[in-house]
């Protein structure tokens, strides 16, 4: 196998109601796919207007798998490679501007 470059990227979906999150490889295709809607979560968009963050990580692997959890403050965004934690991307709740019901 072969080191590829990856980008996890979470953005704030078009609708507002949750967030979008990708990995890309090198070339841009999408390897990795989730939506996770804020209404699962007992969350709400607030005033703010989050930009996406993105993080380049590198790996080795044969599957990506993401994970996403929730606590109090906000969400976390896991990108998995054969079972183990290859990046992570934390979206707080404050930052971006939501609203925990």
């Amino acid at each position: 196998m072969v080191m590829q470059t990856y980008i996890l990227h979470v953005e704030e979906s078009e609708t507002g109601d949750g967030l979008d999150v990708d990995v890309y490889d090198e070339d841009g295709a999408i390897e990795a796919s989730t939506w996770v809607g804020y209404e699962d979560y007992g969350v709400t968009a607030g005033d703010g207007d989050p930009g996406p963050t993105e993080t380049t990580f590198d790996a080795d692997v044969l599957t990506l798998d993401l994970q996403v959890e929730r606590d109090d403050g906000g969400f976390t965004v896991r990108v998995l490679g054969d079972g183990e934690t290859l990046a992570s991307a934390r979206i707080a709740d404050d930052e971006w501007g939501l609203d925990a019901r």
